[in-house]
């Protein structure tokens, strides 16, 4: 199927000039796109909208009875808060305040007459992708959401807190390879496209689709299915991002934000994106709390050393309306919640004791009626584990000529983006789509590394790696592992045992990118050594 046939998105198209209309119609359906709707009336825009449910709106901006400006204000009233339908302004107007006023008005990008075909092309393409993403990261969190409540009722029905770790991780789990498509697919188009208001939107999808991300790796920590992941973190700054984050909420609700932090504290070895995440929990509720009370509305957040031991303390001080007695012994239970239903599932103090305690540390409350609320968090200063290596700032150099790569795994939409991510770099690749398929590439040709993903039908990656050790012993120095699947504690040994590189999905492109350099660079060394690596 060539490019044009897999064009969709329907579009449609408004402007007073009749012309100018069958131009762009004439232009859409070279470049493969089919669902179209027009108007010369803009008076009709409001209606079409409503009965073809356009993606994408090309709008002229100098137009009789209502102008461009306008139209935007009908539109903004009807398209859903949080929706994603963009808006190409195509005008004769070259002025800055008719870009200003486009802009502010609601438009997501803007092009002036006469323009270049394929410009119009690219930015139509560029913004249909990102609406894809858009709708694609909604859904996963729409799917995210419904899953961990179906989960929860189970478990609630069931009385059995003891299982929520596995819950929480099968969740988890389940979407792991749908993220690393949201996730892969954001990364790509950050790195292909260079109009600003795209790049934003790219971002800001990115972004969310990376706190998923973070979120599943909660829930897994707080399973005790994965680690976290350790690393230098300076507990300021992590309460300054938390804070940054939600600045605007708590402006909003008129609370004042006090930061008293020490300005000699030690380094952490702690996962700080966890650490993140119980910040922002505990701001999130005290910010909830003192919606229900008068002024003064403060929040005071202080770190210092503790005196009691190698350790730093953390406490969270609000003015809300403070916790009775009986409240506080159940408010890290898990699914214990004082929220109206809907409001809250329960989790978020449990998941914040979880990531806490995960990190040798403790969390306690402090709270009254009518005298506010302290949390005060305990965390110990540990040295960097003896064998972990200091970040290496330098990156490792390119291999020396061409090299080739075979990607194996049976998600293809996954597989795609890696194939992208590496041909990008300059590798040539090809696919397999499970061991068996890998085992006859391989016996046909050689390959300079191996990427397979661990579950997989007919032949898993774990068999793959014992048959190439068996068949193919140099090609063991020129595999990495990428995996989703964290639940099985024997995968996971065997994984560790083979001292293969791990890429967990989801991933992040740049570290895929850093490993497959890494490991070619390695290979290299070896062969100048002398070892056999050849197949």
């Amino acid at each position: 199927m060539n490019e044009q046939a897999l064009r969709t998105g329907r579009i449609l198209i408004v402007d007073d000039e009749p012309a100018n209309v069958r131009l762009l119609e004439r232009l859409l359906q070279g470049a493969g796109y089919t669902q179209l709707e027009k108007t010369t009336d803009s008076r009709q825009v409001l209606a079409l909208y409503q009965t073809f449910h356009p993606d994408l709106v090309l709008l002229d901006l100098l137009m009789p009875h209502l102008d461009g400006v306008a139209v935007l204000g009908q539109l903004r009233s009807v398209i859903p808060s949080g929706a994603y339908v963009p808006v190409l302004v195509l005008t004769a107007d070259a002025t800055l305040d008719a870009k200003q006023r486009a802009l502010a008005a609601g438009a997501n990008d803007f092009l002036t007459k006469p323009f270049e075909q394929f410009e119009v092309v690219l930015r139509i393409r560029n913004l249909l992708d990102t609406r894809r993403l858009y709708l694609e990261l909604d859904r996963q969190n729409r799917s995210l959401e419904e899953t961990v409540r179906e989960r929860t009722e189970r478990l609630l029905q069931s009385e059995k807190v003891a299982t929520m770790g596995s819950l929480l991780a099968g969740v988890a789990h389940e979407l792991n390879n749908p993220l690393a498509v949201v996730t892969g697919h954001a990364q790509l188009l950050r790195g292909t496209v260079s109009d600003p208001v795209v790049l934003r939107r790219a971002e800001k999808i990115d972004e969310a689709a990376r706190r998923c991300v973070r979120i599943v790796r909660n829930f897994l920590a707080l399973a005790r299915r994965r680690a976290p992941e350790r690393g230098e973190v300076q507990l300021n700054q992590v309460v300054r991002e938390a804070v940054e984050l939600l600045a605007y909420e708590l402006k909003t609700g008129n609370v004042s934000v006090s930061l008293a932090l020490a300005e000699d504290l030690p380094v952490l070895w702690a996962d700080g994106h966890q650490l993140h995440q119980v910040l922002v929990n505990i701001v999130a509720n005290a910010h909830q709390a003192m919606r229900h009370s008068g002024s003064p509305r403060r929040l005071t957040i202080t770190t210092g050393r503790d005196p009691a031991g190698p350790q730093v303390s953390l406490a969270i001080a609000d003015t809300g309306p403070g916790i009775p007695a009986e409240i506080r012994a159940k408010i890290f239970e898990p699914f214990f919640t004082t929220k109206p239903p809907g409001e809250g599932t329960g989790l978020g103090l449990s998941l914040c004791r979880g990531i806490v305690e995960e990190h040798g540390g403790t969390i306690g409350v402090e709270s009254e009626p009518g005298q506010g609320t302290t949390f005060l968090i305990r965390l110990p200063v540990l040295p960097r584990p003896a064998g972990v290596a200091a970040p290496d700032a330098a990156e490792a150099p390119a291999p020396a000529g061409p090299k080739t790569i075979l990607v194996v795994d049976d998600e293809s939409e996954i597989a795609a983006i890696l194939v992208e991510a590496l041909e990008r770099d300059g590798y040539q690749t090809e696919t397999a789509e499970n061991g068996a398929d890998a085992l006859r590439r391989l016996e046909r040709r050689g390959f300079d590394l191996v990427m397979s993903d661990t579950k997989m039908p007919v032949m898993d990656g774990i068999e793959l790696y014992r048959e190439m050790e068996r068949r193919f012993p140099a090609l063991q120095r020129r595999i990495i592992f990428v995996t989703g699947d964290v639940l099985d504690a024997e995968k996971q040994r065997f994984l560790e045992s083979t001292g293969v590189p791990v890429l967990t999905k989801p991933f992040d492109l740049t570290e895929v990118r850093r490993v497959v350099r890494r490991r070619l660079v390695d290979t290299a060394s070896d062969a100048a050594k002398g070892l056999r690596v050849s197949p």
